[in-house]
């Protein structure tokens, strides 16, 4: 019987959150670390990506239970109201104008105090790439921020960059190379898209996002995307570049990042390194269709820098 009630009551609050949201709350601003974007407006239905914390969206539809929202790819799902903060366009344009910072740590917490010891309370988790407004206060090594469901907490000041200056960093492929494999061994989550799993299109994309790009979301969208290289000799590739491979029907159906000599790096099953050479130990056996390089292709369709989305910042 508590069980019921309690679920009666979270329906009943998130039904009234929902009648009483101005019809001009066309935004959004993804409220929780890690979001689940739905196929259909139910939880038993297929996830298809995820939004961290921090993401702008935009409300295209309102449910009986659920939003349907757009991503700043573009890209559709369902959230539930308890992941999502609706914002009005004047509220939108203020947040755009904000101190804030993004998460640059692989995975953490922001804690209900600041404190320096083993006491420290969680009040949320974080993962790379989640943007927290600030407050302005500062105290002993942490940042008092506020979450986008209005939820006070304190981020260690050294485990995130204030985002005016994060948007101004240019693409670093090392340090993509490096944040790649800090998730070896990280298990394949489909539609996944955090250090907590993900899949392998959401992999790439949210490693090129730490690099201050979008990219579109799946594997056949980010194969039309960015420059043609010939694959067929491995001396063309460089760091960073995305490699596709295909079905028996021939369509792309999965993506790794290039590393060197061969090697890549992909969530297939978990976060491994492979290589395309047939006489190396690593080949898998999964032959390269197709090659890309983003880095000579940012500001084209689909390789877009947060720097000039205006989902995130005032233009």
């Amino acid at each position: 019987m508590r069980r019921i009630i309690m679920v009666a009551t979270l329906l009943f609050s998130a039904l009234s959150a929902m009648c009483n949201m101005p019809a001009n709350n066309n935004w959004g601003i993804i409220s929780l670390c890690c979001a689940h974007l739905r196929a259909e407006a139910r939880h038993g239905s297929e996830m298809v990506t995820q939004a961290i914390m921090g993401t702008p969206v935009k409300i295209i539809e309102r449910g009986e239970e659920w939003y349907r929202i757009t991503t700043p790819e573009g890209y559709e799902g369902w959230v539930h109201p308890q992941s999502i903060a609706p914002k009005s366009d004047a509220d939108m344009q203020q947040w755009r104008k904000t101190t804030r910072y993004i998460y640059t740590q692989m995975q953490g917490h922001a804690y209900e105090k600041a404190h320096r010891n083993a006491l420290l309370k969680p009040m949320s988790d974080m993962v790379l790439g989640c943007i927290i407004e600030s407050t302005g206060k500062k105290v002993r090594g942490f940042i008092e921020i506020i979450t986008p469901d209005g939820r006070i907490g304190y981020v260690r000041s050294n485990e995130v960059t204030e985002l005016s200056k994060w948007v101004q960093q240019q693409p670093d492929m090392q340090r993509l190379e490096d944040e790649a494999r800090m998730m070896m061994g990280t298990t394949y989550l489909w539609g996944g898209l955090s250090p907590k799993g993900a899949d392998c299109s959401g992999y790439t994309k949210l490693l090129y996002f730490s690099q201050g790009i979008i990219l579109l979301r799946d594997a056949s969208q980010q194969a039309s995307t960015g420059h043609i290289i010939d694959h067929s000799d491995y001396r063309n590739l460089q760091r960073g570049d995305l490699l596709f491979f295909a079905n028996d029907k021939g369509r792309i159906n999965h993506v790794a990042i290039y590393l060197d000599e061969g090697l890549y790096i992909h969530s297939s099953g978990y976060v491994k390194v492979n290589s395309m050479l047939p006489d190396s130990p690593l080949y898998n056996g999964l032959e390269v269709v197709a090659a890309r390089r983003i880095t000579s292709a940012i500001g084209s369709d689909g390789i877009i820098p947060v720097a000039n989305h205006t989902w995130y910042l005032e233009k």
